[in-house]
């Protein structure tokens, strides 16, 4: 059965969290809130072309870094291969949790889920809301009950800790005659001082390598530095990712990283003799 209507509590606003937001993010969220294609798991279609389509002067890549700065703030979760991207609270906030009925439309939105990461990230907020709201009509169905007891991973763990770039508002037509309103312009002007406070989000850089504690730490994990920095590498250039520090990144993928068989370093990689050496050197 499909969605005809989106609740969205008014009490949104008396969070400071969602206030702080830029205007192309608060958009974008309510856009998600309603589109046709959102499920009764809070699940709805991720292509940027078509979600900026519905927007007179948005771009794909506008609404690509809004999202990247949704997800930053736990806002949102998306899943770039299956073209997916969830709502993290929609079940909390929705109440369909609360009526027997809705609560199977929702299992049966969540069989339809196709990326793994965010069926995770689903149950995970399903278990959370059990423990606090034991007594909900959903947490009395068998079924609703199963997904409880299924592995469930906070979003956290699939996005590395990396930072997205700051979010533009929307694109304005130079032949428009009416700027953008002054509280607009206001909201950017705070939000952006509030950021230039901390170092700048920016991509990967060309010349980044692995730095000598995370020699330490590869070595202490048996892990291959080389393949895991050749891992981390084309993942933040497939994903375009940013963050304000790439070296803290790279440890927390380290830390994250599944331990192995010692290996043998190949002699013509830079970075394969620094931990050889500095495996030799104890």
């Amino acid at each position: 059965m499909a969605r005809d209507r989106a609740n969205i509590n008014t009490g949104i606003w008396t969070d400071q969290d969602w206030r702080n937001l830029p205007t192309a993010q608060q958009h974008l969220y309510h856009l998600l809130m309603t589109h046709p294609t959102l499920s009764y798991a809070g699940v709805a279609d991720w292509r940027p072309a078509r979600l900026a389509a519905m927007t007179a002067d948005a771009t794909p890549e506008a609404v690509r870094e809004a999202a990247e700065g949704l997800q930053a703030k736990r806002f949102i979760f998306f899943d770039e291969e299956t073209e997916e991207i969830l709502v993290r609270s929609f079940l909390r906030h929705d109440g369909l949790l609360k009526q027997p009925k809705l609560s199977i439309s929702m299992v049966n939105a969540y069989g339809a889920i196709a990326s793994a990461r965010i069926r995770e990230v689903v149950t995970f907020e399903l278990q959370r809301l059990y423990e606090e709201f034991p007594g909900w009509a959903a947490f009395g169905q068998e079924k609703v009950l199963a997904l409880v007891k299924g592995k469930g991973t906070d979003m956290a763990e699939f996005t590395l800790g990396l930072a997205p770039a700051v979010t533009p508002l929307f694109r304005v037509n130079a032949a428009q005659a009416d700027p953008l309103p002054t509280t607009t312009t206001t909201t950017t002007t705070t939000t952006t001082k509030k950021l230039s406070r901390r170092s700048p989000a920016r991509p990967l850089p060309t010349d980044w390598k692995p730095t000598e504690a995370h020699q330490r730490k590869a070595r202490e994990k048996h892990l291959d530095l080389e393949l895991q920095a050749e891992t981390f590498r084309n993942h933040a250039l497939a994903n375009d990712r940013r963050a304000s520090n790439w070296d803290a990144a790279f440890n927390n993928w380290l830390i994250k990283a599944t331990p192995g068989a010692a290996p043998k370093p190949a002699a013509s990689s830079p970075w394969s003799r620094e931990f050889h050496q500095a495996a030799s050197n104890g």
